[in-house]
């Protein structure tokens, strides 16, 4: 896991983004930048701190008295007792911009301190952010095609090691635990959660996947080789998903409408049905479904593929994206007319678009490395640039923060202005967005930080 590097003085930190499952950035109490609290009358380093301001630094006491080490390890000033700061702020004894006498952290008004608020009442508060992750839940066709034919297409022929189960799971687990799959690679960068699924068989003579035993259950559908029991998601979910996974074999047929509506927990309405489905799992993050087929779907009690099947699935996703659930459809197989349209209009409606005329496409990888492609896209995009901040922002003093990304500074997006920087959600929340989500999201160690100024963030106390 990345960590944070600190100056000497202990004022700042940033932490790497790219895969880890929880961020932090320094907001700093007590220090100032002079566009963000202009002193009355011009900047002190230009009149009262003439020639003192600009001398390299690692700590404010290698600064003159009255003046700060700032962002830029330079000596600066934003206030002096004859320039004090501006809307209401007062300055501290080592020139920054503090906050109102009856703020958090300050003198009461009515103590003599003749108008410079001691740095002591100022020190540096580390406040941790951390980084809301998505929760994706890869939902994979289990049946006997996957074991008898080749990836992508191709005949039954002998197609191990190129078998669509086996390159599936090489592709999420890798051929060996260590060094792994995608799904380690990924670690930290979603809540993951995987479901295989698939039916029994009407014909109790029928067993064409001689290599198991036919399930007796008659359960449909199935996941993981038995009935729904709800879903898990973890943040590291490699080691779960492998043991799992790994001893995994195919089971029959494709049930994919009733998979998708038992593991969302759907009622016949669209409502939420299952409190242990994929809709009524409260969560602030991103909810995504990756389905993993290649055939087109039957029903349960119907195990050919059937257009009441394929329609089965469109409504399901329909109406699994009302719950705030999008969908992606990875297609692997079957290439006819048919086949295409159908997981087109799969994939359309599980971006919210109308399953005929919609452009959103199935995904269709030829390769292995394709499908990692594909399949680490979608995650990588489902994650957010959402972090909770382990402190309150007071009412009206979010403008006063300076958030930096791969050191660059990010603009506030101020209510009414264009959606672009950072902006707060919420008290305790900060949003990226516009060009700055885009490289947070496109950058794998990208470094965030922010900086409140005292008075502008009261911290959480630890219960």
């Amino acid at each position: 896991m990345s960590g944070a590097s600190f100056d000497r003085a202990g004022r700042r930190a940033a932490w790497g983004l790219g895969s880890i499952a929880v961020l932090a950035a320094v907001l700093h109490c007590g220090t100032a930048s002079e566009s963000t609290f202009p002193a009355a009358g011009g900047s002190p380093c230009d009149t009262v701190y003439r020639g003192l301001c600009g001398k390299p630094c690692a700590t404010d006491t290698e600064c003159a008295d009255g003046l700060y080490c700032g962002l830029d390890d330079k000596c600066s000033a934003d206030c002096a007792p004859e320039q004090p700061c501006l809307s209401g702020l007062m300055c501290t004894n080592r020139g920054r911009c503090g906050g109102d006498l009856t703020g958090p952290g300050f003198p009461d008004a009515g103590d003599d301190d003749g108008g410079i608020v001691t740095d002591a009442v100022c020190a540096d508060t580390d406040v941790a952010l951390t980084k809301v992750q998505p929760k994706v839940l890869f939902l994979l066709d289990q049946s006997s095609s996957m074991r008898h034919y080749r990836f992508p297409t191709g005949d039954s022929n002998n197609c191990n090691p190129d078998c669509r189960w086996t390159v599936l799971k090489d592709v999420l687990i890798g051929p060996a635990a260590n060094p792994g799959g995608l799904l380690k690679q990924l670690e930290g960068e979603a809540e993951i959660g995987v479901k295989m699924y698939s039916a029994t068989d009407g014909n109790p003579n029928d067993n064409d996947n001689s290599f198991l035993p036919e399930p007796t259950d008659k359960v449909c559908p199935r996941f993981n080789g038995k009935a729904f029991d709800g879903l898990t998601f973890e943040l590291n979910a490699f080691p779960t998903v492998d043991a799992m996974l790994r001893p995994a074999s195919v089971d029959d047929d494709t049930p994919t409408g009733p998979a998708i509506r038992t593991v969302v927990g759907l009622a016949d309405d669209g409502g939420v049905g299952d409190p242990k489905g994929f809709a009524a799992l409260a969560s602030k993050a991103p909810k995504v479904l990756v389905l993993v087929t290649d055939g087109e779907p039957g029903l349960c009690g119907d195990n050919f593929a059937s257009e009441p099947g394929r329609a089965a699935v469109i409504n399901a996703v329909q109406q699994t994206y009302t719950h705030d659930i999008r969908t992606f459809v990875i297609a692997i197989g079957d290439t006819s007319a048919q086949a295409e349209r159908h997981f087109n209009a799969v994939a359309n409606a599980g971006k919210g678009l109308d399953p005929v005329t919609g452009d959103a496409g199935a995904i269709r990888p030829n390769t292995p490395q394709q499908l990692v492609d594909a399949l680490k896209h979608i995650v990588l995009d489902a994650r957010t640039c959402t972090f909770d901040l382990n402190g309150q922002v007071q009412a009206g003093m979010e403008k006063l923060g300076t958030v930096t990304l791969n050191g660059a500074p990010v603009p506030f997006d101020a209510p009414g202005a264009p959606d672009e920087g950072w902006r707060l959600v919420t008290p305790s929340r900060i949003e990226l967005v516009g060009s700055a989500c885009e490289t947070l999201k496109s950058s794998p160690d990208a470094q965030l930080t922010a900086r409140f100024p005292c008075g502008a963030i009261s911290p959480n106390v630890p219960k």
